[in-house]
C-alpha cells in the first residue's frame, strides 16, 4: 500500500490540534509525533522551508528567557519554566516548513469543535455525578469543579471562543440549512458554558466577541437603526442574565466593589491586612505588588525568582496569608515583565502586536481570534503558565502565519 504523506500530514495535525485538549497529559507526544512527521516530510521533500520574521521572533524568545535562569535562586523551578515554554521554539519550528500540497481547514475546523465538543460533555458529566456526590451541592456544578479534569477554566473560555467564531462564521455562510441551525445551537451552547467556568474575563470576551460579530454581520445587513435596537436589546438580556444567576452576579458586584474600595485608598487596600483573600481581590494587591517589584528591577527578578520576590513584597504589605499562596502575578503581562524586565514585556507585546497585523493584512479571522483571547485573558491571569495557554496560543497562531498558504482559500473563511 503506497504511503500518502499528504493525508497522514493532515491527520496527524488534526490529532495535535484537538486531542491535546481531551488529554492535556499526552500533549509532548503529539507534538513530538508531529515532528517526526514533519521531518519525513522534509526528507521526502513534501515539505518546503519558508523563511517568517515572526515565527523567527517567537523561536529567539526561549533563548532570551532562559539567559534570566542563570541567577535563579530556585534552578529547579527556571528549568521547570523553562520546560514548560519549549513551545517557543517547536511551533514555530515545525510550521516554518510548509506543505507543498492543500490542506483541508473545514477539516481541522471540525476536529476541533468534535473535540472541544467532547471535552465539554464529559465536564458536564463528571460535574452532574459530582454534584450528586456532594449532597447536591450546587458548587460542584461551576468553576474548577466544572473544568478542572482538563483545564483550568479561564483556558477553557479561550477555547470556547475560538469555537464560537468558527460557528459563527458557518451560521453566517451556511452551506445546509442543518448546518444553519446546528452553527446556532451550538454558539448558544459554549455561551451558556461560561456561566458554569465562572471565568469573568472569558465571559467579557464572549460578550465583546458575539458583539463584534453580530453588531459587524447586522451592519452589513441591515444598517445602523437595526444594529442600535439589537444592542440595546442584548445589553437589557446580559443584565437579565446578571441579575438572575447568583454565581455571576455575585462575582461582578464582587469585582464593582473591590473596584471601588482600592480606587478610594490604594495603601489601604494593598497593605491592611485581612482575612481571606480570593479572586479579584487578590488580583488587584497582586498587579500593584508587580508594578513594585517592576519598579525596583526594571531589568527583572529573573527566571524561578519570582515566587520568593512576590511573597517578600506580599509580607511588607502586610499581607501574610497572601504570601503563603506563592501566587503568580495573575496577569501574564506582568509576569513576564517581572520575570525579564522591560525588554522581555517589549518582546512579548511586539509578537502579539505581529501576530494581529499579519492576521489583519492576511484576513485570518482565526488567527485574530486566538490572538484577541489570549491577550484579553492575560491581563487577569498569567497564560503562558500553563500549558493550556502556551500550547493554545503558540499552536494556533503559528499554524496559520507559517503555513496557511496551504489552505484551500474558502469563500465563507475570511
Amino acid at each position: 500500500m503506497k504511503f500518502n504523506y499528504p493525508r497522514v500530514y493532515q491527520w496527524v495535525l488534526l490529532l495535535l490540534l484537538a486531542a491535546w485538549m481531551l488529554f492535556p497529559g499526552l500533549t509532548g507526544l503529539f507534538c513530538l509525533l508531529f515532528l517526526v512527521i514533519v521531518i519525513a516530510g522534509i526528507v521526502k521533500k513534501e515539505l518546503t522551508f519558508k523563511f517568517n520574521g515572526i515565527l523567527l521572533g517567537v523561536a529567539l524568545f526561549l533563548p532570551y528567557y532562559s539567559l534570566y535562569a542563570m541567577n535563579a535562586i530556585d534552578p529547579q523551578e527556571a528549568m521547570f519554566g523553562i520546560e514548560k515554554k519549549l513551545s517557543f521554539v517547536l511551533f514555530p519550528l515545525v510550521f516554518s516548513f510548509v506543505p507543498t500540497f492543500y490542506l483541508n481547514k473545514r477539516f481541522l475546523e471540525n476536529g476541533f469543535l468534535i473535540s472541544l465538543f467532547l471535552m465539554l460533555f464529559a465536564c458536564y458529566l463528571g460535574a452532574f455525578f459530582n454534584y450528586e456526590e456532594h449532597n447536591y451541592n450546587a458548587a460542584y456544578l461551576f468553576s474548577s469543579h466544572f473544568s478542572g479534569l482538563f483545564h483550568h477554566p479561564t483556558y477553557v473560555s479561550v477555547f470556547c471562543a475560538l469555537g464560537i467564531f468558527m460557528l459563527f462564521k458557518r451560521w453566517e455562510a451556511p452551506r445546509t440549512m442543518r448546518e444553519h441551525l446546528l452553527s446556532a445551537v451550538g454558539i448558544l451552547f459554549l455561551l451558556y458554558t461560561h456561566v458554569h467556568l465562572e471565568s469573568l474575563s472569558g465571559l467579557l470576551f464572549a460578550v465583546l466577541l458575539m458583539a463584534c460579530l453580530v453588531g459587524y454581520w447586522l451592519f452589513k445587513k441591515q444598517g445602523w437603526t437595526v444594529l442600535i435596537g439589537v444592542f440595546t436589546l442584548g445589553m437589557l438580556v446580559s443584565y437579565l442574565g446578571i441579575y438572575f444567576i447568583p454565581s455571576l452576579r455575585s462575582n461582578v458586584l464582587d469585582s464593582v466593589s473591590f473596584v471601588r474600595n482600592y480606587v478610594k485608598d490604594p495603601y489601604a487596600y494593598t497593605h491592611l491586612p485581612r482575612g481571606e483573600i480570593r479572586g479579584n481581590d487578590a488580583r488587584l494587591i497582586l498587579w500593584t505588588a508587580s508594578a513594585e517589584i517592576l519598579r525596583e528591577h526594571p531589568n527583572g527578578v529573573g527566571v524561578g525568582n519570582l515566587p520568593t520576590t512576590m511573597e517578600a513584597k506580599l509580607l511588607e504589605f502586610g499581607q501574610v496569608n497572601l504570601a503563603k499562596e506563592h501566587l503568580n502575578p495573575h496577569n501574564q503581562f506582568f509576569h513576564t515583565a517581572v520575570e525579564t524586565g522591560w525588554i522581555g514585556l517589549l518582546w512579548l507585546l511586539g509578537m502579539l502586536i505581529s501576530m494581529l497585523w499579519y492576521g489583519w493584512k492576511y484576513k485570518q479571522g482565526i488567527l485574530i481570534i486566538v490572538v484577541c483571547a489570549f491577550a484579553f485573558n492575560s491581563f487577569f491571569e498569567s497564560m503562558l503558565e500553563r500549558q493550556s495557554g502556551i500550547v493554545f496560543w503558540l499552536l494556533w497562531s503559528c499554524l496559520f502565519i507559517g503555513i496557511y498558504p496551504a489552505f484551500k482559500i474558502q469563500p465563507n473563511e475570511s
